[in-house]
């Protein structure tokens, strides 16, 4: 069981990173045209399924090695602190790269069109692929399924208790 258990967690991270990559190659670079519409949406509808699956495994995994509760609240903490650092780090990479097409704005127009900037840097532009697909996002999609996979076993055996 625990082989199989690990292989599905390897299984999911492995399609999961390509599929972090391209969409991350999916970002135009600051200055050229984007074309029509971000295909990169679909690669998130992908990922869901993905993350059910690994939380599935995780839990599992946790089932399957004994894992003491103090061990699960430790580690659940440190995740918390990893998803706080990365989305700040995520939060400061972001104003970068809303500085860099500000600049490249500037070098090809001699001005900063405000509201095309604004009007890029949405959540479905297709500009914005690099912010939510690289190495920073892709191990917070991982700590996250960790983490959902502790809380559930600890939920679980929270129940277990209750019922005895």
């Amino acid at each position: 069981m625990e082989k199989f258990t690990i292989i599905i967690i390897v299984s999911a991270i492995l399609l999961t990173m390509p599929l972090f990559w391209l969409g991350f190659l999916m970002t135009p670079r600051p200055g050229s045209s984007s074309g029509n519409g971000n295909p990169a949406i679909f690669i998130m509808f992908l990922l869901i399924p993905l993350f059910a699956i690994s939380v599935y495994g995780w839990v599992q995994l946790l089932r399957a090695v004994y894992i003491k509760q103090s061990y699960l609240y430790w580690t659940m903490l440190l995740i918390i602190v990893h998803i706080i650092v990365a989305f700040i780090y995520q939060v400061n990479s972001f104003n970068k790269y809303r500085l860099v097409w500000e600049e490249a704005y500037k070098k090809d127009f001699g001005l900063i069109d405000y509201e095309y900037i604004n009007g890029i840097m949405t959540v479905a532009s297709i500009h914005m692929n690099s912010q939510f697909f690289n190495a920073n996002t892709f191990m917070m999609f991982i700590t996250f399924s960790i983490f959902i996979g502790c809380l559930i076993e600890l939920l679980r055996r929270k129940m277990r208790l209750r019922n005895e």
